[in-house]
């Protein structure tokens, strides 16, 4: 019968010849994560009569959002509003309303800058472009470039710059042509119509090139 210290001279030669090591690799511990929050806004702003500076009190204001949720505030004694700070950014449905006034329905995005609802008061007629004017010079050289403008005018006797977004022409090109911003650059001696229009509205105005 072999001795203990016998056997155990045995082991320890066959762990020196096959290799002993351990199947155990040390682990670090997990760094916990910190749930994100997601971001939200508020959304303010004032409601007046159209026209004017003039604060609505009391206007109901009802904001949907995509998914159909809807939050709803009323603005105070100055016409001011405010939603909170809860509403995450996309797109929203503004419905506005108040006694005696025509109701308003907006669509913006969140996030948003302050808010200007305009109200017109019931059995005023609703505004509508009245027509485009242009800025332009009547007399130009051959070679020389102009900038023009284009205003389109509304029937409440407001107006609004166009000039960027207008859809621009000349009706002769070869004397004078009209780029897509409204830069206009003469070519040759005569004259021309050039023409802004904005939606359903036209404005023109006439340009003759002379030679230097």
């Amino acid at each position: 019968m072999m001795s203990i210290r016998t056997i155990f001279l045995c082991l320890a030669a066959a762990c020196v010849s096959f290799g002993c090591s351990s199947s155990l690799t040390p682990t670090s511990p997990s760094t916990p994560t910190t749930p994100t929050t997601p971001t939200t806004f508020g959304l303010t702003g004032q409601v007046v009569q159209a026209g004017t500076t003039t604060g609505i009190a009391s206007a109901a204001l009802l904001l949907v959002d995509t998914s159909g949720n809807a939050m709803t505030t009323a603005s105070d004694a100055t016409g001011a509003f405010a939603f909170g700070t809860t509403l995450a950014s996309g797109t929203y449905t503004l419905q506005t309303t108040a006694p005696g006034y025509r109701p308003s329905v907006a669509i913006i995005s969140i996030p948003a800058t302050t808010l200007l609802v305009q109200l017109p008061l019931l059995g005023t007629l609703p505004v509508t472009t009245l027509g485009v004017n242009i800025t332009a010079p009547a007399t130009m050289t051959i070679g020389q470039t102009a900038q023009l403008t284009a205003s389109v005018v509304y029937t409440d006797g407001t107006q609004k710059d166009v000039t960027s977004v207008a859809k621009w022409s000349s009706t002769s090109p070869s004397v004078a042509a009209v780029s897509i911003s409204g830069v206009l650059t003469a070519f040759s001696a005569g004259t021309t119509a050039v023409s802004a229009s904005f939606q359903d509205v036209t404005g023109s105005s006439s340009v003759t090139v002379v030679s230097r």
